[in-house]
C-alpha cells in the first residue's frame, strides 16, 4: 500500500508538470545512443551558473512575494487614479517595469489576481480580459530586456557569454517597440470610464524585505558577473542568509523549473555528440533569418525556454542575437510560447469559466498584430 503511494506521488509529480516530462523523457532517450559516462559531469559543469543564478533568483523573488512587495507597489499606484483607462495603463506598465527585475512569471503570480480583483470591487469586469492579455505580454516585453527577466534569457546570457550591456542593446528594439504598441493599445481599447478603487495597503514585512532584496542584489552580482568563474559564492551567500531567517522559502522555490533545465542539458549534450544530427540541424541555422524564425516558430510549440535550450545547441555563436530575439517574441503568439502565460490563463479560466475561448482568441489576434510590428522593426535595424 505505501509503495502503491509512493508511486502515485511520483507519477503525479511527472504529470503535473509536461514540459518537464518531455524534457524528462528526452534526456532518458538521448541516454541509448550517449551511454552515460564521465563527460556527462561536463554538461553540468558548463551550466551550473545557470541554475545557481536561478535558484538564487527565485527565492529572493518568492521572499519579495511573500513581504508583499509587489503588491504595495500596484496598490499605491492604482489609488491615485481615477478612470479605468488610467488604472489599466497604470497595471500594464507597472508589470512591464517589474518584468525587467524579476521573473515574468512572478510578477504576472501578483498582479494579475490585483487585477481581476480591482477590476470586479469597480464594476469593470467586461474590460478584464482585456487588461490582463496586456499585461501578460507586458509582462514577457518588459523581462525580454535583461538577462534576470527570463529563464531563457539566463541561459542564453550565460550559455553565449554575452556582456550585459550589448545584451541590453540587442532587446532594446523588442522591448522599446512593445511598450510603445502596449501603451497605444491600452490608450485607444480601454474607455476612460470614472472609477475608483478602494484599496488598503499591505502590511509590508521591511525587515524581511530588507533581507530579501540583499538575496536579490546577491543574484544581481552573479547576473553581472562580478563572481564570474566563483559562481559558487552567490549560492553560499544565498543559503547563509536564508537558512537562519527564512528557510521556508526553499519551499517555493520551482525546483520542477530547476529539473527541466538540468533534463535539457543532458539531452542537448548528447545530441550535441551526434555529429550527423549536429551537422543537419546546423545547415538549417546558418542565417540571421533562419535561426530567428525557428525560434519564433518553435516557442509557438514547446515554448521559449526549451526551445532556447535545444536550438543553441545548434546555433553557432555568431548568430546569438537572433536566437535571443526569436524566441522572445516567441513568447507571443499561442499561449504556450510563454510558460508565464499559462498563469495569466489559469486566473482567467478560474474566474471567467466561460470566456476561455474569447480569451485565447483575443490574446492570439493581439499577439499576431504585435509579432509583425516587432519583426518588421527587428529586420530594419538589424537588416536580416
Amino acid at each position: 500500500m505505501e509503495k502503491q503511494n509512493i508511486m502515485r506521488k511520483v507519477l503525479r509529480f511527472f504529470w503535473k508538470d509536461k514540459v518537464f516530462l518531455i524534457a524528462f523523457t528526452l534526456a532518458i532517450v538521448s541516454c541509448f545512443f550517449i551511454p552515460p559516462n564521465p563527460g556527462y559531469l561536463g554538461y553540468v559543469e558548463e551550466n551550473y551558473r545557470v541554475l545557481v543564478i536561478m535558484f538564487s533568483l527565485m527565492t529572493a523573488v518568492a521572499g519579495l512575494y511573500e513581504a508583499n512587495f509587489f503588491s504595495f507597489v500596484a496598490i499605491n499606484l492604482v489609488s491615485k487614479f481615477y478612470s479605468i483607462k488610467w488604472i489599466a495603463l497604470v497595471i500594464v506598465v507597472a508589470t512591464f517595469l517589474l518584468g525587467m527585475w524579476v521573473t515574468n512569471d512572478a510578477v504576472l503570480l501578483t498582479l494579475v489576481p490585483f487585477t481581476l480583483f480591482v477590476t470586479k470591487q469597480t464594476g469593470q469586469q467586461k474590460h478584464a480580459l482585456l487588461i490582463v492579455i496586456l499585461q501578460t505580454i507586458a509582462a514577457n516585453m518588459g523581462s525580454a530586456l535583461t538577462p534576470m527577466g527570463d529563464p531563457q534569457n539566463i541561459y542564453l546570457y550565460s550559455f553565449y557569454d554575452i556582456p550585459f550591456g550589448t545584451f541590453i542593446q540587442s532587446m532594446a528594439p523588442i522591448t522599446i517597440t512593445g511598450f510603445l504598441l502596449l501603451v497605444a493599445t491600452t490608450l485607444l481599447l480601454i474607455p476612460n470610464t470614472p472609477c475608483h478603487p478602494i484599496t488598503v495597503s499591505p502590511k509590508v514585512a521591511w525587515k524581511r524585505l530588507a533581507l530579501y532584496a540583499i538575496v536579490f542584489a546577491n543574484a544581481l552580482l552573479c547576473v553581472l558577473r562580478v563572481y564570474q568563474g566563483r559562481e559558487y559564492i552567490a549560492l553560499i551567500v544565498t543559503l547563509v542568509l536564508i537558512l537562519p531567517f527564512a528557510r521556508h522559502l526553499f519551499k517555493k522555490v520551482d525546483y520542477t523549473l530547476l529539473l527541466t533545465f538540468f533534463s535539457f542539458f543532458i539531452f542537448t549534450g548528447n545530441m550535441s555528440q551526434l555529429t550527423q544530427v549536429k551537422d543537419f540541424v546546423g545547415t538549417l541555422l546558418n542565417t540571421d533569418a533562419s535561426v530567428y524564425f525557428t525560434g519564433l516558430i518553435t516557442s509557438q510549440f514547446i515554448s521559449n525556454v526549451p526551445a532556447s535550450i535545444l536550438l543553441s545547441t545548434f546555433t553557432d555563436a555568431p548568430f546569438w542575437r537572433p536566437l535571443l530575439q526569436g524566441v522572445n517574441v516567441g513568447s507571443m503568439g499561442t499561449v504556450l510560447g510563454s510558460l508565464a502565460s499559462l498563469i495569466t490563463l489559469k486566473f482567467v479560466l478560474k474566474d471567467f469559466p466561460n470566456q476561455g475561448k474569447t480569451y485565447l482568441k483575443i490574446y492570439t489576434v493581439i499577439c499576431v498584430v504585435y509579432i509583425i510590428v516587432i519583426t518588421a522593426v527587428l529586420f530594419l535595424v538589424n537588416g536580416y
